[in-house]
């Protein structure tokens, strides 16, 4: 793994980017092809799902609830339409049992907007969360996925998915390259005290960690170390990534 620190102004940043690299291509066919957005509902509610459709769920999202059609769904592939009556942007997660890894999710959606989640999900317990004002451990409640007994697709249907599961991990690899080479000029120009390369750098190193973020949001950790607002930061935790040099410069 390579790590790049930063010694002027402080060790500001850390990127442990070559990590994406060797893990990715591991676990991809794990993650979802679709990733979208989720909402999560208080423990216990129940709900009709969408046009009778056990796997399309609804979220109601405000300022102050997180509202899921049903709190349980047969595994497959599931869809949640989160709509956003509160008055602030919101964000919705699927995360693991444990709360911590993150299976999908969607972000950025206004007061009035509705938008979906779809991705593949296997049997299991899950935590949903929305997050009004996209900060902090958001509105959460527990989900549970059954087993549905459905063996999927036939061959031919497998191998398609074989097939862009394959050129999926290839863009990421490619991806994941362009931003350790965009990265490491964008370091350099900030460790040479060259602030208005820096500053024209940034955006185009960070589009390339847009485009993978969901991948490497499944990494546990990676996230917080390369993405995290300072409005998120726990009492005692270090601050690095994107966000911190983004504002000393």
């Amino acid at each position: 793994m390579i790590t790049i620190r930063l010694s002027r102004r402080a060790r500001l940043f850390s990127l442990p980017i070559r990590t994406l690299i060797l893990t990715s291509t591991c676990t991809l066919v794990s993650l979802p092809l679709l990733a979208g957005c989720t909402d999560n509902a208080p423990a216990g509610s129940t709900g009709a799902t969408a046009g009778g459709n056990p796997r399309a769920l609804t979220v109601q999202a405000t300022d102050s609830e997180c509202k899921l059609s049903t709190t349980s769904a047969p595994s497959g592939t599931i869809t949640f339409a989160v709509t956003n009556g509160g008055s602030k942007v919101t964000e919705f997660y699927l995360y693991g049992e444990d709360g911590k890894r993150i299976v999908g999710e969607v972000e950025n959606i206004g007061p009035g907007i509705t938008r979906e989640l779809v991705l593949k999900v296997e049997p299991g317990n899950y935590i949903t969360a929305c997050k009004p004002g996209m900060a902090g451990d958001g509105i959460r409640a527990p989900f549970s996925v059954s087993d549905s007994d459905q063996q999927g697709s036939g061959g031919y249907d497998i191998q398609l998915v074989e097939r862009a599961n394959d050129k999926y991990r290839q863009y990421v690899e490619d991806q994941t390259k362009q931003l350790e080479s965009m990265t490491a000029k964008f370091v350099a120009a900030y460790q040479a005290g060259k602030d208005d390369e820096a500053r024209a750098l940034y955006p185009v190193a960070r589009m390339h960690w847009e485009r993978i973020e969901t991948v490497a949001e499944s990494f546990g950790d990676l996230d917080p170390k390369l993405d995290l607002r300072e409005a998120d930061l726990e009492p005692g935790q270090k601050w690095t990534g994107w966000h911190r040099l983004e504002k000393d410069l």
